[in-house]
């Protein structure tokens, strides 16, 4: 519980800081709560269906990038949907909640289902930058596919200010699929945290 609060506080202060507003925002949630006292569910790999990219879809977004650049992007996607993954299991087993990654539904009790819909690259210049951004909506789901609870979830990264000695963690924002990293290991975590509080109220 120490640390939920404790996680939650840091997030509330980096969203205030960066104008992000709530940790989360409800759509919809299942009353009574079904998932209190459950301790294991099972995430799905992360939906990107109708994907916009700084605004585009993303066959227009990649339209302007060479070969290379399409490699980098799709290498990006599979990371983000890893580093989110992560930080959603481990945050969740530090609540005493395990969470199993699979490929497809299975025999836990719920699943989740994260959909990612648009992700904003940012950029990085000596003069001048701007964040990235990635919005998530994360859903809980029954064994039959019907849905508990719909929540949105975002992070936006601000890259490194270019005067300063960039440690190793800074340098991985230079990028914009290190940022969306980043951005991806703080949704992961918030995610973990509205899990806790739906399993732990």
């Amino acid at each position: 519980m120490h640390r939920r609060s404790f996680l939650a506080a840091a997030v509330v202060g980096v969203a205030a800081l960066a104008g992000c507003g709530p940790r989360w925002r409800v759509i919809t949630q299942a009353n009574p709560d079904p998932f209190v006292g459950q301790r294991h569910f099972a995430v799905m790999p992360v939906d990107y269906t109708g994907l916009l990219v700084g605004g585009k879809p993303e066959s227009v977004y990649l339209d302007d990038k060479d070969q290379q650049g399409q490699i980098s992007f799709f290498g990006d996607k599979a990371a983000i949907g890893e580093e989110f993954a992560k930080a959603l299991i481990e945050g969740a087993k530090e609540e005493g909640i395990e969470v199993e990654a699979t490929p497809g539904p299975m025999s836990a009790p719920f699943l989740i289902r994260p959909y990612i819909g648009y992700l904003e690259p940012g950029y990085y210049a000596v003069v001048s930058s701007a964040p990235s951004e990635l919005r998530l909506t994360l859903r809980i789901t029954a064994p039959d596919g019907r849905v508990l609870d719909e929540v949105q979830l975002s992070s936006r990264t601000q890259p490194p200010n270019p005067s300063t000695m960039l440690g190793l963690a800074e340098s991985e924002k230079l990028s914009s699929g290190g940022r969306w990293r980043a951005d991806a290991r703080v949704v992961g975590a918030l995610a973990a945290d509205y899990l806790a509080s739906r399993v732990d109220p």
